[in-house]
């Protein structure tokens, strides 16, 4: 899961309940908020007042729906001050930065 990709809500939670988000809901990652093991979604709304609502969601929350093929370089382009080191990214389990460098050691368990 990265940058652009969209993602499925798999766990029904208090606080995604508080800002409209529900079990099922599919949505696109619009910023890693990787130090808090997180990323936000965005969710179409269907509402002439708002085209959609964000929601920072615990990434074991989320399912991988579809890859949109962000590449390292576009997600490295929007990343404050270009810095590789900021995690962005999960793959086979693992948090990521752009240099390759693991945040948790154990796949899957992201607070590990």
């Amino acid at each position: 899961m990265k940058y652009l990709d969209d993602v499925k809500v798999i766990k029904d939670n208090d606080e995604y309940k508080k800002e409209g988000v529900y079990l099922g809901m599919v949505g696109t990652i619009i910023f890693a908020e990787i130090r808090y093991n997180s990323f936000h979604v965005a969710f179409n709304t269907n509402n002439e007042k708002s085209l959609y609502k964000t929601c920072c969601i615990k990434i074991e929350d989320l399912q991988l729906v579809k890859d949109n093929d962000s590449s390292d370089e576009i997600i490295l382009e929007d990343l404050p001050k270009h810095n590789p080191n900021w995690w962005c990214k999960v793959e086979n389990g693992y948090i990521l930065n752009l240099k390759g460098e693991r945040k948790n050691k154990i796949p899957h368990n992201y607070d590990s």
